[in-house]
C-alpha cells in the first residue's frame, strides 16, 4: 500500500474512531448525568420565565437537568429527591413534562387550608419562592381534595405559580382529580431529574438552587 494512501486511511480511521466515541459519550452524558430542557408557560413564575415582571406563557428558559443524583443502579440508589428540589418529570398517565417543587416525599402529609400548605400539621413559610400573588393563596383543586398522603415511592409536587399551575392538587389535569389512573402523585421512575442550571438566555444565567422548606409562626 502505497504511503498517501496509508496515510489517508489511517486519518480517516482516527475520525471515525474519535466521532464514534464523541457520540458515545454524548449519549451517555444525555441519558445519565445531564440534558437540556425549555420552560413552558407560566407555572413556575416568578422562579422562571419571569421576562420584565410578567409571566411568559410560551417557550422561555432553557434549563440544564442534573439527571446523575436520582439514579438506582442495580439496586444503588444514588440519591433521592428533596423537599425544596425543582424536578422536570413526565406526567403520570401522560407524555408531557412538567416542572414543579417537590413539597412532600414518602411518608409526609399535605394539607391545604385557608390557602396556606401545612406539611406534616406545620404551615410552611414559602416567601422564598412564592410571590406575594400566591403567598398565602395556594387553593385545592375542590374542598374535599385538600388532604394528601405521599405514598412510599410518591412526590407531592406544586408550581411556585399556584394561580397557574396544574400540579399535584388537581392530578395535573385541568378538570382535577377524577377518572381512573388519576394520580396526585410522580414517581421517582417518572422523574426526569433536578433542574440544576439556567443556561439561556445569556442574562439570566444562573444556578438553580434546593429551596429550604421551613415552617412558620404566621
Amino acid at each position: 500500500m502505497k504511503p498517501r494512501l496509508r496515510s489517508f486511511l489511517l486519518f480517516v480511521l482516527d475520525v471515525v474512531v474519535n466521532s464514534l466515541v464523541i457520540i458515545i459519550l454524548v449519549v451517555l452524558i444525555r441519558t445519565f448525568i445531564f440534558s437540556p430542557f425549555q420552560i413552558h408557560g407560566p407555572s413556575m413564575c416568578d422562579t422562571f420565565n419571569n421576562f420584565d415582571g410578567s409571566c411568559l406563557r410560551g417557550n422561555g428558559e432553557y434549563i440544564m437537568i442534573y439527571k446523575f443524583g436520582y439514579l438506582n443502579i442495580l439496586g444503588w440508589e444514588i440519591g433521592a429527591p428533596e423537599r425544596g428540589d425543582v424536578v422536570v418529570f413526565q406526567e403520570p398517565e401522560g407524555n408531557d413534562y412538567y416542572i414543579k417543587r417537590i413539597i412532600g416525599i414518602p411518608g409526609d402529609t399535605v394539607e391545604i387550608i385557608d390557602g396556606y400548605v401545612y406539611l406534616n400539621d406545620e404551615k410552611l413559610d414559602e416567601s422564598e419562592y412564592l410571590n406575594e400573588v400566591n403567598w398565602g393563596y395556594t387553593d385545592p383543586s375542590s374542598p374535599e381534595n385538600s388532604f394528601f398522603e405521599v405514598p412510599e415511592g410518591g412526590y407531592f409536587v406544586l408550581g411556585d405559580n399556584r394561580k397557574a399551575s396544574s400540579d399535584s392538587r388537581r392530578c395535573f389535569s385541568a378538570t382535577g382529580c377524577i377518572g381512573a389512573g388519576s394520580t396526585a402523585y410522580v414517581t421517582l421512575d417518572e422523574i426526569a431529574g433536578r433542574a440544576w442550571f439556567v443556561m439561556w438566555p445569556l442574562d439570566r444565567i444562573r444556578v438553580v438552587e434546593r429551596a429550604e422548606i421551613i415552617t412558620t409562626d404566621l
